[in-house]
């Protein structure tokens, strides 16, 4: 089994080798077809241009199997166990603020899914570590501790989308 996460990274540049690693897969897969499984995998929209970049690729590639975004809730639920798994916990507010922050990344193009929300977990971490700090004091209990609250999670910058004119 090769599993190739990305994979239209190797088509971005023409002519490297990329496209020699590519003519290699597809003879690979040709000539051991019944002992080898290849999943490419990868952000819709370039995987149509790797498809397209070698005319036997796409005809040896028996299933598309495309993957929807996760909702908010979903995310949410993948923050908490992000949390969990780091031994934290996030606050109803935390988790209002997520998903309306999870809301607004679903309609951005380059949007991370798991990802994304990882970042925003250990960003939230790092933060709830610098506010405990600052407010230091012989009160933080155990639940200040290994709790994320809303001060914690970081509004994302919000950057336009710019539009390509082609001429």
């Amino acid at each position: 089994v090769l599993f190739i996460d990305e994979a239209y990274s190797l088509v971005e540049k023409d002519g490297l080798y990329g496209d020699e690693a590519i003519n290699t897969i597809v003879q690979e897969m040709e000539n051991n077809r019944d002992d080898m499984i290849v999943i490419f995998a990868g952000y819709p929209d370039e995987m149509e241009k790797f498809l397209n970049k070698n005319p036997g690729l796409r005809s040896r590639i028996a299933f598309h199997i495309p993957f929807e975004d996760y909702s908010s809730s979903e995310l949410c639920d993948i923050s908490k166990l992000i949390a969990k798994s780091r031994g934290l916990m996030l606050s109803y507010d935390a988790l209002n603020k997520l998903d309306g922050i999870f809301e607004t990344a679903r309609q951005k193009s380059d949007f991370g899914n798991g990802r994304y929300a990882r970042n925003i977990i250990e960003k939230a971490q790092m933060a709830q570590t610098n506010r405990l700090i600052k407010a230091y004091s012989e009160n933080i209990t155990d639940e200040d501790l290994s709790t994320l609250t809303a001060e914690d999670i970081e509004m994302p910058k919000i950057r336009k989308e710019t539009t390509k004119i082609k001429i």
